[in-house]
């Protein structure tokens, strides 16, 4: 029987909304990143297949979600007014992963990911996980990535790159020399914009997929 392989698809959300020929290039771009970062951690690269979407291959559950939460934090530091939705499944793929790009792969895997992606269920998180073996550990995750991803939603685009340096650095002194404010002023913002609780969930986002 063909192996099971950590499947991760994406699209963005309203795409239709974005301007086209700026939109596409930063699309691209993001994706290009990814792969470049995480070409260790993926089987298959990321791969654009139909204009707003890609999908690819994880070595592991953990490399699958950190790719997921290294594009949301890229989204931050590129300031990029779009958001993404992601479906991670584990499934059977059976013709050989193409380690070059991820096309001409087939098996039933990559059909129930494209399924759970494309579905149109009102409601539908940004981001879902679905391990048929391990059912409450894919419960588990969801319900945190709804979480964080919440927390992030909630976040302006004026406040990206703020939120991206309290993310990187701890002390707040450090951050209102970085931002022009006082110490007091970055405290206060650090609580009310919940980063330290984003960086909790995503402790625990990759602790329980380590298992």
């Amino acid at each position: 029987m063909a192996a099971k392989h950590y499947i991760l698809m994406g699209d963005v959300v309203r795409s239709r909304q974005q301007p086209g020929a700026a939109f596409m290039r930063q699309f691209k771009n993001l994706v290009a990143g990814c792969n470049e970062t995480l070409s260790q951690d993926l089987l298959s690269p990321l791969t654009i297949t139909l204009g707003d979407e890609f999908q690819g291959i994880a070595r592991s559950l953990p490399a699958a979600l950190d790719a997921i939460l290294w594009l949301e934090e890229k989204i931050l530091e590129s300031r990029l007014k779009f958001k993404l939705r992601y479906v991670v499944h584990h499934g059977r793929i059976d013709t050989p992963i193409n380690r070059a790009i991820a096309y001409e792969m087939v098996g039933p895997g990559l059909t129930a990911a494209r399924e759970l992606l494309t579905g149109k269920k009102r409601g539908r998180p940004r981001a879902r996980v679905d391990l048929p073996a391990r059912d409450k550990l894919a419960r588990q995750l969801n319900r945190l990535l709804a979480v964080l991803l919440s927390l992030k939603d909630d976040w302006k685009v004026k406040d990206y790159g703020l939120v991206l340096d309290m993310l990187g650095q701890e002390n707040d002194s450090e951050v209102a020399r970085l931002h022009a404010k006082d110490r007091s002023q970055i405290w206060r913002r650090r609580k009310t914009l919940h980063v330290e609780d984003y960086r909790t969930l995503k402790a625990a986002i990759l602790e329980m997929a380590a298992g």
